[in-house]
């Protein structure tokens, strides 16, 4: 476990270096980074503060019917840059942001099949605030059961590399922490 995020004590379960798990063939199981299951608390949708109804497209069906894995992932994009511009307003305007917020780690873990039509429940907070970065973590729902899940570390950048997240932008992160994992 990474232990950098205030108020959060189970923020994104991390193996590093050798893994526990067997395969039958890979490079090095030193060079392999996996992660566990989610915890199950992560399965509740009263987990998260926000939470939003997407109707899923005829075009994120897959040949077997069910909702294709990269058009989850979309739902999950979707909802994190949703709430990114509420803790960094103005966040992709390109013209007059002076930070931005850049990728460093996304954990996706498709958990059941969905098969279009289907209404689904999206549920976003955020899972960890670091100095420099934080965790949006989602979950994706349908009838009640949790289908998805996504942990995604974002660090705010200037041109000259990472910078501190204001007073301002961590009083937007602490309001939409995750409840009760």
């Amino acid at each position: 476990m990474r232990g950098c995020f205030e108020g959060h004590e189970a923020a994104v379960p991390v193996m590093e270096g050798k893994s526990n798990v067997a395969y039958d063939y890979a490079v090095s199981s030193e060079w392999l980074t996996t992660t566990g299951r989610p915890h199950r608390g992560r399965c509740g949708i009263s987990v998260y503060p926000i939470v939003e109804t997407k109707e899923a497209r005829y075009s994120d069906m897959d040949v077997n019917g069910h909702l294709n894995h990269l058009a989850l992932e979309a739902v999950h994009e979707d909802a994190r840059a949703r709430i990114n511009q509420m803790y960094v307003p103005g966040a992709y305007d390109p013209v007059n942001r002076v930070f931005r917020l850049v990728t460093s780690q996304n954990v996706v873990h498709f958990l059941a099949e969905v098969y279009w039509p289907a209404t689904l429940k999206v549920g976003i907070g955020i899972g960890g605030i670091g100095r420099t970065s934080v965790v949006v973590s989602s979950g994706i729902f349908h009838d009640g059961r949790c289908i998805s899940v996504c942990d995604m570390t974002l660090v705010l950048v200037a041109d000259d590399g990472p910078v501190a997240f204001s007073a301002d932008n961590r009083e937007l992160m602490r309001k939409l922490l995750l409840h009760n994992v």
